[in-house]
């Protein structure tokens, strides 16, 4: 009898949490990758890793039907934004579950998403996508500052920066056009700057699992240095938002798997930033997993056998992660408290991502984060009181260099 195995195409920040939980389900995790090198934690029991051409759909199929390990391929999936449309696509020529590609590339499209959203009726910013600099002066005379520059197509804020005047959006317009990293890009997105508190919904199908709370590092860029969940909001706000959500995932069409949808809380309700056809990143998963009892990564993987999740909550507690993100360039510096952080009640894991004397060069997105801890306990002030401990006994410094 053959060994089932399930198909991860590239993977993320919370990747090995999808490989986790293959494991555990009882089949093989695969990560087909182009470079196994930019990934953490491939140390999974079982995981095999498989070097291959992730960009082309033909090299990905041709590689699952060959079978040359003697494996029953059960499901494919991608934890990356980039590789989720691939993902779909080997998917539909499989005959295996998944989500509809093209509900994957609306989405992708930044631009072709807020055309969707809006033309749904939901509330929106002013929005423009251009290359054209012109274009781009007309647009924020009209709007006024600050606004959002962004590529039409990228994640982890990678090339977005808030602009407060026609020379910085001019400027942040070339560095994206002429980027290498921005190449699939087709264009800028320019958007008006919604103010408010900021949140992401964490959705399967169009069910919510539950709302989540964004710690931003400093402006003009986008970091997000920590999550809470769950997010303490009114019963009324939590449907608002959860409503706006479901509306702008039906818009979209990606009623198969999990998304991950950011939105503002403003003044005249609810707006969408964007919504992320997968699973949320930053192990904002194990935050709800440790949380509510839902294993969101699970569920997917279950989704994707053919398998109906059961989504119900089993428990009622508060997690938390922080990031240390350096606010300046240099030489970064650990202090003894690695092992005193681990100790602190209620922090359930610690991670230093670079090691001492990494030389800092912040880009001003999910790059700059160099370590993480993650809290559970049965009260949001007690979360937030242990993350602020472990982070402090971490000791990080960075020193001219």
């Amino acid at each position: 009898m053959c060994s089932t195995a399930i198909v991860m195409i590239e993977s993320s920040f919370s990747g090995h949490l999808f490989h986790r939980a293959i494991r555990d389900l009882g089949h093989i995790p695969v990560l087909l990758t182009a470079d196994a090198g930019r990934y953490r934690h491939l140390d999974t029991p079982d995981l095999a890793i498989v070097s291959a051409d992730t960009a082309s759909i033909d090299a990905i199929v041709e590689w699952c039907q060959r079978d040359q390990f003697g494996l029953d391929i059960i499901g494919v999936l991608s934890s990356s934004s980039a590789s989720a449309g691939m993902a779909a696509s080997v998917c539909r020529r499989l005959g295996l579950p998944g989500a509809k590609p093209e509900a994957i590339e609306r989405c992708l499209n930044k631009f072709t998403q807020r055309d969707c959203l809006k033309g749904a009726g939901l509330l929106s910013p002013s929005y423009l996508f251009t290359a054209d600099p012109d274009a781009a002066t007309k647009f924020c005379a009209e709007i006024g500052f600050p606004v959002i520059v962004k590529p039409a197509i990228g994640s982890g804020s990678m090339g977005v920066k808030l602009c407060s005047s026609l020379v910085e959006v001019i400027e942040q317009m070339s560095m994206v056009l002429g980027g290498d990293e921005f190449a699939a890009s087709p264009g800028i997105l320019i958007e008006q700057y919604v103010s408010g508190p900021e949140f992401s919904v964490e959705t399967i199908g169009d069910v919510v699992i539950g709302i989540t709370a964004k710690h931003l590092g400093d402006h003009p860029h986008f970091v997000e240095v920590g999550h809470d969940f769950p997010a303490s909001l009114d019963w009324h706000v939590q449907q608002a938002i959860g409503a706006t959500v479901i509306g702008a995932i039906r818009a979209l069409d990606l009623l198969w798997g999990p998304a991950h949808t950011e939105i503002r809380l403003s003044a005249d309700g609810p707006v969408i930033i964007e919504v992320n056809p997968r699973m949320a990143g930053e192990l904002i998963p194990e935050l709800v997993r440790l949380a509510c009892g839902v294993d969101p990564v699970e569920a997917t993987v279950i989704l994707a056998t053919g398998g109906n999740p059961v989504l119900n909550r089993t428990s009622n507690r508060s997690a938390g992660i922080r990031f240390v993100s350096p606010d300046r360039d240099g030489i970064l510096h650990w202090g003894a408290g690695a092992q005193d952080a681990r100790k602190i009640d209620g922090v359930v894991d610690v991670e230093l991502h670079q090691p001492d004397s990494f030389r800092v060069q912040r880009r001003g997105d999910f790059r700059d984060r160099v370590g993480h801890v993650i809290a559970v306990t049965d009260d949001a002030n007690e979360t937030a009181h242990a993350l602020e401990n472990a982070m402090r006994a971490l000791g990080a410094r960075v020193e001219d260099g």
